[in-house]
């Protein structure tokens, strides 16, 4: 019965969204993009050999990547599916290089299950932190596809341990060959609840990612001619209420003109950015724009994306979005290159925020006052900020090599057993 009204509620939810889709430009790309899936899948499928890759978005596939590129470096003889639940995440990532096919996950049915690995046939089905389809997972499991679930992480309030799907998920994750964690808490929370189940204490792929962008760093010579080596304050993946965080802040130095200011919207509006442009008409410029850039301009807008992993190098602190009302946007693209970090009060869901206010390199803020003794005390302090950055290194080098333990445990599992290995 259980399973039963989980599948009519996602009939539900599909039919809901084919009737807002004329209006809803999300809607219309999840309905759009899953039209004619089985052709379109059937066409770009032409090998026996594929290892299946499925990210809810952006931030799962920026978790999944350092294991992705490594299977493809180690392993070339399979091809390798990226599928996305999310819009956003299929839009900003469709022509990555490292997949040899990027495709929507078809919505959550036996049928639709079934016929996917009919098509696919993979010999690895790997799913990244928490986006788990049942009928997508019975069907791995009635193949007996060696399935893992990587950078788990989960509460003690999670849907997955108390919601009314519970004791599915109970049955399901010892069938999973591996289910490797982001950190011990979530570990004893799965071997309490699936004392079955073959879970392994890891860490979260993304220390991995973020260390391999610093070690392939390529300098952007506008910011560099645009910050020219002064204090620069970097909003990431901001929202509207950061963002007038971040104004306030900047009136407050504005008389200085040691002060920049870089945003990266997490969704880019136009419209918004070019609100606040006209706010601040003699300070303001858009990236597109930037080869009218002059000695004036203080502020500048990415209305791209693709560049905010880079730009933190040119940071003194940095805010990063959500935490207000949204979730907490990614903390470690900005820490890795050694700069604090602050963000809004709700933060409850992030492990790594905790750990970051623990160590004295990130910060919660309730309001702009607070926010404000913040910047004051780290601005004009190099020695604060060195210390910053010693303990910014440290913490990315403890927390790194999640990519190197799962691949070591595959090739003991030899999971990919019919592949040449490099």
């Amino acid at each position: 019965m259980i399973l039963w009204l989980y599948s009519a509620s996602l009939h539900v939810y599909r039919f809901i969204l084919v009737i807002v889709s004329p209006f809803h430009p999300k809607a219309r790309k999840w309905i759009g993009g899953r039209r004619n899936w089985e052709a379109n899948l059937g066409e770009k499928i032409i090998s026996n050999k594929w290892i299946w890759f499925h990210c809810a978005s952006l931030g799962e596939f920026e978790q999944g990547r350092p294991l992705i590129e490594a299977i493809r470096s180690d392993f070339p003889d399979y091809k390798l599916l990226l599928t996305f639940y999310s819009p956003s995440g299929f839009d900003i990532r469709k022509n990555y290089s490292g997949a040899d096919c990027v495709s929507y996950l078809p919505l959550d049915s036996p049928k639709n299950a079934r016929n996917f690995l009919t098509i696919v046939q993979p010999r690895l089905a790997i799913f990244v932190k928490y986006d788990l389809w049942i009928h997508f997972l019975n069907a791995c499991f009635a193949r007996k596809i060696p399935t893992l679930l990587i950078s788990a992480h989960m509460r003690p309030g999670s849907s997955f341990l108390t919601g009314p799907l519970k004791s599915i998920y109970q049955s399901l994750f010892p069938k999973f060959k591996a289910i490797f964690t982001q950190n011990k808490e979530t570990a004893h929370l799965l071997r309490d609840f699936a004392p079955q189940a073959t879970v392994i204490e890891s860490a979260d792929t993304r220390f991995d990612r973020v260390s391999q962008t610093v070690k392939t760093f390529q300098p952007i010579p506008q910011i560099e001619k645009f910050t020219q080596g002064k204090n620069c304050l970097i909003g990431g993946s901001t929202w509207p209420r950061g963002e007038a965080l971040l104004f306030y802040l900047f009136d407050r130095f504005v008389a200085s003109d040691k002060f920049r200011m870089i945003l990266a919207p997490h969704e880019i509006h136009p419209p918004r950015i070019k609100q606040w442009i006209e706010k601040y008409p003699e300070l303001s410029l858009a990236f597109s724009e930037i080869e009218t850039l002059s000695p004036t301009h203080r502020i500048l807008w990415i209305d791209n994306i693709g560049m905010l992993s880079r730009i933190y190098a040119y940071g003194t602190m940095a805010y990063i979005g959500g935490a207000w009302d949204k979730g907490l946007h990614n903390t470690l693209e900005a820490i890795v290159y050694g700069i604090p970090v602050f963000f809004g009060p709700q933060y409850e869901k992030y492990p790594e925020a905790f750990e970051l206010i623990e160590r004295g390199i990130g910060f919660a803020v309730k309001n702009e006052a607070e926010a404000l003794v913040l910047l004051q005390k780290f601005w004009d302090s190099p020695e604060l900020q060195k210390n910053i950055r010693r303990k910014c290194t440290s913490y990315v080098a403890e927390k790194s090599g999640a990519t190197t333990q799962i691949m070591n445990w595959i090739t003991a599992q030899n999971l990919l057993e019919n592949a040449t290995k490099i």
